[in-house]
């Protein structure tokens, strides 16, 4: 990742962060292992990462950001990720 490339006019965008991330990782750590059938590789967990954040609504913020919207449930961000890790599972995407 290139600094800069996160820059607008002098302005750091780098620490501009989608909430869900950290929610969907937890999740992902607690769901996989009981998907026996999981198979680990970079390329799935990153799949699961995607097509998790993909499905929630953004929820970008920064230092000092002032919440408007309604938290999501735990249960939310625990069907999302459920139902993208059973997707990669089924429809893998490298050579097995």
């Amino acid at each position: 990742m290139n600094i800069e490339d996160y820059e607008v006019f002098d302005a750091s965008m780098i620490n501009v962060r989608n909430k869900n991330e950290k929610k969907v990782i937890q999740f992902m750590k607690e769901l996989i292992p009981q998907f026996p059938e999981f198979d680990y590789c970079t390329i799935c967990l990153q799949d699961v990462y995607a097509l998790s954040l993909n499905q929630l609504t953004p929820r970008y913020t920064q230092a000092g950001t002032i919440v408007l919207k309604k938290e999501l449930n735990d249960s939310d961000y625990r069907d999302v990720v459920e139902a993208a890790i059973e997707s990669v599972t089924k429809n893998v995407n490298h050579p097995v």
